[in-house]
């Protein structure tokens, strides 16, 4: 499930925020995350997340772009820019449609 390209383009240069609340552990290397709804743990919902997925699940901030999550994936693991990009991407398109982040306005749209 891969962003479309024009979209993926676009998609780089935003930073997203977290949306909701979540548990997250780390079990065996492996990451679950957990999304709270009504103070409860939605166990309908849990979230494997690779060594990768959890390393950008972690810096999703509001504040770094998918580019710079990018770069931080390429200084952290043997993968290409290229790769990364593609993955990153597709991680993020498939958390937004799950609603477990959206994006943050940038300043100008803000002002619009």
């Amino acid at each position: 499930m891969s962003l479309p390209s024009e979209n993926a383009h676009a998609t780089i240069a935003i930073p997203f925020a977290k949306k909701g609340e979540f548990v997250s552990r780390t079990i065996a290397g492996e990451t679950i995350l957990v999304p709270v709804r009504g103070q409860i743990g939605d166990l309908n919902s849990i979230y494997n997340l690779s060594e990768v997925a959890a390393f950008i699940w972690e810096r999703i901030d509001g504040r770094r772009t998918v580019r710079e999550l990018v770069a931080e994936v390429c200084n952290e693991f043997d993968v290409s820019a290229d790769i990364a990009r593609r993955d990153a991407c597709e991680f993020i398109g498939d958390l937004e449609r799950a609603g477990l982040i959206e994006p943050v306005p940038r300043a100008e749209d803000r002002l619009a």
